[in-house]
């Protein structure tokens, strides 16, 4: 494991998801189950939370196990699972043990017979090679537990789509025939590779989706990501727009955000230095995602060599580095290819979508991994391309990229939230896109007219001289004050607005979003409104 998960003093932020899977705890204790998915890219923090999870979870009326589900024979993932199983039982009986299964089975024997006994001959029957009778022995191991003891179990499988690893006939299928009929566990599940959790969830667990809460995590809010780049970073003095910059660059990732803080306290503490500046920075950078041993390096490095098939890889990495140098329409790729059909083309795309490594909305292709995307533009298609093999100037090209790359998002940054909007829709140009969830049209507006309220800036894009979108930006949460001012301040005019946008970019109550939804007015959050910069080759809005 690149990055062992945070717990503890380490851990940060992400309270909202804790809270919700706290209240999924009570609600089985009251008698109500309720399923959980968590979602997102690789390093997201996925594990970190269900390790703080388990951490902050005392309740000795409930059993947790929590197992990694890894590329491994079926017999070593069900000792894990029993040992765990009985690991967490005899803990929340105060029992002292061992941590080896044949300790674990002697101690609790005399306790949970029936359990036991159970799980011996799930043992008899991986003995046998029946390994699906085994898995389905298994799966019951959690009601017989509760029959026996009262105490409910929560399941926790960690990168739950390498269940189709083992030697199981439809392992979800069974799985779901369980989950149906067990009302006293509750099911936690997680996933790095987005789209097959999501296939798994509305297809092959189809009956049982609505059982499933999805959370998708992704990087830090812009507040948070401060905070811990603060915490990170105390002993140095920093100035503010080199920290948006690093939000900004990693997306809140906190593996990104974690190394590279490590790295410039690393750096300024051999070179006595008590301030970052650009320099320290481009060092880190330089350090950890160029040089081959860094460590973000290795993980690309290793990340496309367990990805990608290695007779296909030469011509993915090629169609990865032409989204990262901006073709991010299907007919752009294709021309920077020279190729007259894209039928093939995407059908690769296809590909590395289902290997989560691409996005696609609406008729946009992106790299889903930002810091990945920069090192695909500036190191490996840099080295694929030098007809010399010079490591000292390809070093020094890569500083003049990091150095590029922190004055733009600077150059754009100085621009006030209402002029880099303003600047957005005039590049729509009738594009399908998705924006929470929905496929639009982005019509061509042909000019921008600014408008000044109270508590918030707004502008009118014009399709037509009497055809127009009523935008407005709001950057404390809105509420159902500001959605009621939106739509009177709308009214006058209503002949002439097509569509009404409300930009909610520090969040919306759940009463205004109801508001705003029966009112057709249009809500773009914080995430939807950078995912449309990115789109059009803009820099992120960092929003506290």
């Amino acid at each position: 494991m690149i990055s062992e998960p945070a717990v503890g003093s380490a851990f940060f932020g992400r309270k909202e998801v804790l809270d919700t899977l706290g209240k999924r705890v009570n609600a089985l204790k009251a008698g109500y189950r309720q399923n959980v998915a968590l979602t997102g890219q690789m390093l997201s923090g996925k594990s970190s939370i269900l390790y703080q999870f388990l951490y902050t979870l005392k309740d000795t009326s409930l059993i947790p196990v929590y197992v990694e589900v890894v590329e491994e024979s079926f017999s070593s993932f069900a000792d894990k699972f029993v040992a765990t199983l009985l690991y967490s039982y005899l803990k929340s009986e105060a029992r002292d043990t061992e941590r080896d299964l044949p300790n674990l089975i002697k101690r609790a024997e005399s306790l949970i017979p029936h359990t036991v006994y159970a799980v011996k001959k799930l043992q008899g029957k991986i003995a046998r090679k029946k390994y699906t009778e085994a898995y389905k022995n298994l799966l019951d191991l959690t009601s017989i537990l509760k029959k026996e003891t009262g105490k409910s179990c929560v399941v926790i499988l960690d990168e739950f789509h390498n269940l189709e690893f083992h030697k199981i006939k439809k392992p979800y299928l069974h799985f779901g025939k369980f989950m149906m009929i067990q009302k006293d566990t509750m099911y936690i599940v997680s996933s790095s590779q987005i789209n097959a959790i999501k296939r798994i969830l509305s297809e092959k667990l189809a009956l049982l989706y609505g059982n499933f809460e999805v959370i998708e995590i992704s990087g830090f809010d812009g507040k948070t990501a401060e905070n811990f780049l603060q915490e990170k970073l105390q002993s140095l003095d920093i100035p503010q727009n080199h920290i948006d910059y690093l939000i900004d660059f990693t997306d809140g990732n906190p593996f990104y955000l974690d190394v590279i803080s490590k790295k410039i306290i690393e750096i300024a503490n051999f070179r006595k230095l008590t301030q970052a500046d650009e320099g320290l920075i481009t060092e880190a950078f330089t350090s950890l995602i160029y040089t081959t041993s860094g460590t973000i390096n290795q993980y690309f490095t290793n990340n496309i060599m367990n990805l990608i098939e290695r007779a296909l890889r030469k011509e993915y990495l090629d169609i990865l580095a032409a989204l990262a140098l901006g073709f991010n329409k299907l007919k752009d790729i294709a021309g920077w290819f020279n190729k007259k059909s894209t039928s093939e083309l995407s059908k690769k795309l296809e590909h590395l979508i289902e290997l989560d490594m691409v996005i696609k909305n609406g008729i946009f292709y992106e790299v889903r991994d930002r810091v990945f995307k920069f090192w695909l533009r500036t190191v490996y298609h840099e080295k694929k391309m030098s007809l010399v093999d010079d490591i000292v100037n390809r070093a020094n090209d890569f500083v003049k990229e990091v150095e590029i790359d922190a004055n733009e998002y600077l150059r754009q940054s100085k621009k006030s939230s209402l002029e880099r909007l303003e600047g957005l829709f005039l590049l729509f140009n009738g594009e399908m896109v998705e924006i929470e969830r929905k496929k639009r049209r982005l019509p061509k507006f042909v000019k921008i007219e600014s408008r000044k309220y109270g508590k918030c800036d707004g502008f009118l894009a014009y399709q037509t001289a009497d055809r127009y979108w009523v935008c407005e930006i709001f950057r404390n949460t809105v509420d159902e004050a500001a959605i009621s001012d939106l739509i009177e301040r709308s009214r006058p005019m209503r002949e002439k607005v097509t569509k009404k946008v409300c930009m909610a970019l520090g969040g919306i109550d759940t009463n205004a979003l109801l508001l705003a939804k029966e009112k057709n007015v249009w809500v773009w959050d914080i995430d939807s409104t950078n995912a449309l910069l990115r789109l059009y080759k803009k820099r992120n809005l960092v929003y506290r």
